[in-house]
C-alpha cells in the first residue's frame, strides 16, 4: 500500500490514477482538503482521507466517501505504508 499525500487542490486526478493501485491510500492535506468537498471527483482508489485539523481550520464539510483522519492515524498510515509519496502534479 502506498500512502499518497496531496497538498495542492490543483491536482491532476488522471495523472494520479496512473500510479494508483486498489489498496493505495490518498490523504488530502493543507489546501487539498478543499477537494474533499467536491462530489464530481472519481477517485482512483477507494480509500481517500482528509486530515481532520485541516478540515476544521477551513470549516469544511467533506463528502460522505471521504474519511477525516487524525494526526495519530496519519502517523500510523505512514508507518504501515510500503511507500509514502507527496503528489505534486
Amino acid at each position: 500500500m502506498k500512502l499518497i499525500n496531496i497538498i495542492n487542490p490543483a491536482v491532476n486526478i488522471g495523472d494520479l490514477a496512473v500510479i494508483c493501485l486498489a489498496d493505495d491510500v490518498i490523504l488530502l492535506r493543507q489546501d487539498a482538503v478543499y477537494l474533499a468537498t467536491r462530489n464530481d471527483i472519481v477517485w482512483p482508489t477507494a480509500r481517500v482521507y482528509a486530515l481532520d485539523s485541516d478540515i476544521a481550520i477551513r470549516q469544511l464539510t467533506v463528502q460522505p466517501d471521504i474519511t477525516a483522519l487524525s494526526a495519530q492515524q496519519w502517523l500510523q498510515l505512514s508507518i504501515d505504508a510500503s511507500q509514502v509519496l507527496l503528489w505534486q502534479s
